[in-house]
């Protein structure tokens, strides 16, 4: 029996040796791999340099902000001197009713009435004397920087006197209350003006019946509408000009020519043929 288990030994042996010959896959009998065939874990990648980072640019130089331009200084205000106000209103309490000043608003009012004939651009004696007072003092060197705006106004009733139509039309003035209001302003300029009044210093406006301060219904309404007024205001001081360069003198430069002068017979002739527009005031 243990003869018989031993030979059953042997053959299982050699059948598994059989089967292990027979097997690709059996490491009994084959050969080692070669070292270079082994599997090896490849070593691991240098770690990459550190990338430095790049230097701060510096920084922008700033530019200066522009100087602002200088502000000038403000004008004095343009307000009628006190002065002037002292004078011309002790001139409209040498004549009561004629005229009034409102120093609030630098005026002066002429009654129509008193100042003119009715439906008349003729200014009377009296007011005419007035006027030559207040051109003393619009003159003077105290109110030389005062400008003058001389506005005519009337009522309602239309123009109907054959005399105040014609001398309307002499002066080239619509013959309504329009034109009436237009000639009495510039008959008040022309009086300020013989008394030193600068002409470029006055601007004259007629407003006829546009501009009521009273009733137009009414005959005490009527009498205050039509008036003449004067308004004053101060001219800002004129900036200085700039001086012209000096002439410069070179030695040796030859002596400037002459002028030939201008015959005064040829330009009397001249300006009489050409012939010169007169304003209705002259």
């Amino acid at each position: 029996m243990r003869r018989f288990m031993a030979a059953g030994h042997v053959a299982l042996l050699v059948m598994l040796l059989a089967m292990c010959v027979g097997s690709s896959g059996c490491f009994c009998f084959s050969k080692p791999l070669p070292p270079e065939t082994l599997l090896v874990e490849p070593p691991p990648e240098p770690a990459p340099p550190p990338v430095e980072a790049p230097a701060p640019r510096p920084p922008r130089p700033i530019a200066p902000p522009e100087p602002m331009p200088e502000i000038p200084a403000p004008l004095p205000p343009t307000t009628v001197p006190p002065v002037v106000v002292a004078r011309i209103e002790d001139l409209s309490q040498r004549y009561p009713g004629l005229f009034v000043y409102d120093r609030t608003r630098g005026m002066c009012r002429f009654s129509a009435d008193i100042t003119f004939d009715s439906g008349s651009a003729v200014v009377k004696p009296q007011a005419r004397a007035a006027l030559s007072k207040l051109a003393e003092i619009l003159s003077s060197a105290e109110a030389k920087n005062q400008a003058m705006t001389i506005i005519g106004h009337t009522d309602t009733d239309p123009v109907k006197k054959a005399d105040t139509i014609a001398g309307l039309r002499n002066l080239r003035k619509p013959a309504d209350n329009q034109g009436l209001s237009e000639a009495r302003a510039e008959a008040v300029a022309d009086i300020l003006k013989t008394g030193g009044v600068e002409s470029a210093r006055m601007l004259t406006q007629g407003k006829g019946q546009t501009d009521p301060i009273a009733d137009n219904h009414t005959v005490p309404g009527k009498a205050r509408n039509r008036r003449v007024e004067i308004f004053l205001k101060g001219i800002a001081p004129a900036a200085a000009a700039p001086m012209a360069p000096a002439a410069t003198f070179t030695p040796g430069a030859s002596e400037l020519p002459t002028l030939p002068k201008a015959s005064a017979k040829s330009g009397r002739s001249k300006a009489a043929a050409k012939g010169t527009p007169k304003s209705p005031e002259e």
